[in-house]
């Protein structure tokens, strides 16, 4: 026995008297625990009674234990010194003695936690009330009466310490009392008719949502939550609360009482529905936002399904919206994306879903068209029109009047729909189609397009992975003077696919340029031609032969363009002098001046230029004067039928002219004939290329 002296011995004589150590939980001790640690705040509390050499515990919440050792307790402290213990070092810990008035400490009530914590003044009192209220309960216990403590005056006294609504309930679920936070965040003169004065305090939206769930708890006996709004006194407001009651019982398991708290959860309602409104909706137009609408649609999709009715997708882009965020700076961009939302909303029923998808895209969900698929057709092609026709009109940004049309893609969805983000492709695709023709209408949904859509990506994967794996190689085709000698050769690129074999430029370049694989890909045609052209170089008798290459317009405007080129020519040992570059004329369309000036940083090296396909595109004689040229090169379309049409021999002949008078080779391409080479000769052509002198072979078979 720790101690032996005799206020030890009557002490646990005291204790052994009221009969609690080693008995079952009981509820309303329970809830004295649970009630402190939200007093306190803390995950943990404990109701414990001291033995000799034991703490063991009545009631607790967040520990598993229920007895430990004395000397190991900070419960023998209070035990020892009569009062509060406090501890607040690397753990917290704060136990008040429960005790009779003028007796010894029986047990302890505390609260605890794993990092320092600090309570207030009234959080301490709050602990002591409780304490004292254990006390009571313990006397109640002993004398066999009904366990009325926590509504005499210690109770009460506890409630009104509190900073939240505390109230009480008779077994048949009548208010009987509730403390002196209600009366002061409601304004009441007094309480004494509480069972009526809290609901005359709700909302009247909640009333009848609120007594229905509170008479389930009393008719089923079991513990009540609910949140409904209270008016407050200092400013007429309701605001949200968070109620919490739960039953105490007798020895026998009937309800004796029903205590409970009443939290304020207003500003935290608020918070998280605003943290909701963020996740769900687009902040700029206040229009749900992709995850809102892909739930919403597949909703929809799942409704229309069963009883096979159609709705349908509309996908709405903005035209050349680029522009005004250019123009008008991204604050009259962002009005314009606000002002379309609106337009959008009162044109479409009220059902009806409207969303913002991202950027200038919107999304239309209509809903209920109808059984057949026609006539759902012409309601949702009623509505895009509709669209069409109210965002037509000009739209007012900060003084700046604008016109701004959409392009709109529309998906049917009925019984036989897709998944949602399948819905949603097709409807993409649709809206592209209406792009690709003219723009300012709108496009249904056609499965041709999808499946053009399909090889087109499947198309770019392999791309991808044969850029990867090294499947790519260039085809050398010879060029001829006019004296009929090998002059150089043009590099060609070839594609060499696992499964379809040789792949030529004109099924995957157009692909390459769209998706930017173009840029390595050129990269990559450029070295390879400049290896080639060292090669070429160390043999006494190919060394005077040129390489063309051909560079596309966007892998020309790169601005690392000039010292790629240079790098790839250093690396390989290449003589600048013997690489030609072929040019595109749609290269011509913008910025002609930075095109010189590129143009003239290689051929500071030795570098020449052709510009391809002449008389094809967008060349002036004005771009022809400035550039710096080296040669021409007549496009296949003119020499094919230079010997039947008399428009294209006038063409070739004025193209040949013209190189001569600029001092510039001209050469001909796709040459099949001699008398198709005899005659372009006779026109003035320096150079040749095409099947009649060699197709296009690997550099090992030339």
């Amino acid at each position: 026995m720790p101690f032996d002296h005799r206020d030890e011995l009557n002490r646990l004589a005291a204790l052994r008297a009221y009969d609690i150590l080693d008995t079952a939980p009981e509820d309303c001790l329970d809830g004295l625990a649970r009630l402190a640690a939200q007093l306190a705040g803390t995950p943990m509390a404990a109701l414990s009674f001291v033995d000799a050499t034991r703490v063991w515990r009545k009631a607790a919440v967040g520990l598993d234990e229920r007895e430990l050792a004395r000397d190991d307790a900070p419960c023998g402290q209070v035990v020892a010194c009569g009062d509060a213990v406090i501890v607040d070092a690397e753990r917290f810990y704060a136990g008040m003695p429960v005790a009779p008035p003028g007796g010894d400490v029986l047990g302890v009530l505390a609260v605890m936690d794993d990092v320092p914590r600090a309570l207030t003044a009234a959080q301490l009192d709050g602990l002591r009330t409780l304490a004292a209220a254990a006390m009571a309960q313990l006397e109640s216990r002993r004398s066999r009466r009904a366990a009325t403590g926590p509504q005499d005056e210690r109770f009460r006294q506890l409630a009104d310490a509190l900073p939240y609504i505390v109230w009480s309930a008779t077994p048949d679920g009548t208010v009987d009392f509730a403390n002196r936070s209600v009366v002061d965040y409601a304004g009441l003169a007094d309480v004494r008719r509480i069972s009526e004065q809290w609901i005359e305090l709700l909302h009247p939206d909640d009333v009848e949502r609120t007594l229905a769930a509170w008479s389930e708890a009393v008719r089923t006996e079991s513990v009540f939550s609910g949140e409904y709004r209270l008016r407050r006194a200092a400013d007429d407001v309701y605001r949200w609360h968070l109620a919490k009651g739960m039953p105490i019982r007798d020895g026998d398991g009937r309800i004796t009482k029903w205590y409970g708290t009443t939290t304020d959860i207003h500003d935290m309602k608020v918070a998280h529905e605003a943290i909701g409104s963020l996740a769900f909706y687009d902040t700029l137009t206040g229009l749900p936002n992709r995850r809102l609408l892909m739930d919403r649609l597949a909703h929809a999709v799942a409704e229309h399904a069963r009883p096979a009715r159609f709705g349908a997708v509309l996908l709405l882009d903005l035209d050349n919206f680029k522009s005004i965020n250019d123009t008008l700076g991204h604050d009259n961009g962002d009005l314009l994306l606000d002002l379309v939302a609106e337009r959008l909303l009162a044109g479409v029923a009220a059902p009806d879903v409207v969303a913002r998808l991202g950027g200038d895209e919107f999304v239309i969900v209509l809903e209920d068209l109808g059984t057949l698929e026609e006539a759902a057709a012409r309601q949702a092609g009623d509505v895009a029109r509709r669209i069409l026709a109210a965002l037509g009109t000009p739209f007012d940004l900060a003084g700046h009047e604008r016109h701004v049309t959409p392009s709109i893609g529309v998906a049917l969805f009925g019984a036989a729909a897709p998944g949602v983000s399948e819905l949603l492709k097709q409807a993409d695709l649709a809206m592209y189609q209406a792009k690709a023709a003219g723009r300012n209408t709108f496009c249904f949904f056609e499965p041709a397009t999808q499946t053009a859509a399909v090889a087109r990506a499947g198309l770019e994967a392999d791309l991808r992975q044969g850029l990867a794996r090294g499947e790519f190689l260039l085809h050398y085709q010879p060029q001829l003077d006019a004296g009929g000698m090998v002059a150089g050769v043009e590099a060609l690129l070839r594609w060499q696919h696992p499964q379809r074999g040789i792949v030529f430029p004109a099924e995957f370049i157009p692909l390459a340029e769209q998706t930017g694989l173009i840029l390595p890909l050129g990269q990559w045609v450029i070295e390879e031609a400049c290896r080639e052209l060292a090669q070429l170089g160390a043999d006494a008798a190919t060394r005077h032969l040129q390489v063309a290459v051909n560079v596309s317009a966007r892998q020309f405007r790169q601005p690392g363009f000039v010292a790629d080129v240079l790098a790839a020519l250093s690396g390989a040992g290449a003589n600048p002098r013997r690489l030609g570059i072929e040019l595109t004329e749609s290269l011509l369309v913008e910025d002609i001046d930075s095109v010189v000036a590129k143009m003239d940083a290689l051929k500071r090296h030795g570098v020449r230029f052709a510009l391809d396909d002449f008389g094809t595109g967008y060349s002036t004689l004005t771009c022809l004067k400035r550039l710096p040229l080296d040669r021409l090169n007549i496009d296949r379309s003119f020499v094919a039928n230079v010997l039947h049409d008399t428009r294209d021999f006038a063409i070739v002949n004025a193209i040949a002219v013209l190189g001569r008078s600029l001092g510039i080779d001209v050469i001909a391409e796709g040459v099949e004939t001699p008398a198709q080479r005899d005659l372009l000769l006779d026109c003035g052509c320096t150079a040749l290329q095409g099947h009649l002198f060699g197709r296009p072979v690997p550099a090992a078979q030339r």
